[in-house]
């Protein structure tokens, strides 16, 4: 199983949001209702790694359309602001 990927980040606070693309290995999305980003980090600090793109390593939206036993199976994902919280804007209910 591929992991999917981040292909656009919106969160520009985020510590690993560098020109809307995440910088970390993998992001975790949600709870088991919520498709919010579980590794957003508020920081004027950079931090990450510039040579990767994120994944995401887990999704615990069971409700999720693209959830397999807690796998994204989306070609890609965006994070960006619904509302305040910086949610997984690919998120569709089953």
């Amino acid at each position: 199983m591929e992991m999917s990927m981040v292909m656009k980040c919106e969160v520009d606070d985020c510590a690993y949001n560098m020109d809307n693309c995440c910088h970390t290995t993998a992001i975790t999305i949600g709870d088991s209702m919520h498709p919010g980003c579980d590794t957003f980090c508020l920081s004027t600090i950079k931090g990450g790694d510039i040579s990767k793109t994120a994944g995401v390593g887990a999704c615990k939206v069971s409700g999720c359309k693209y959830n397999t036993r807690l796998e994204c199976q989306a070609p890609g994902i965006s994070v960006g602001y619904y509302g305040q919280d910086p949610d997984c804007l690919t998120f569709e209910s089953r």
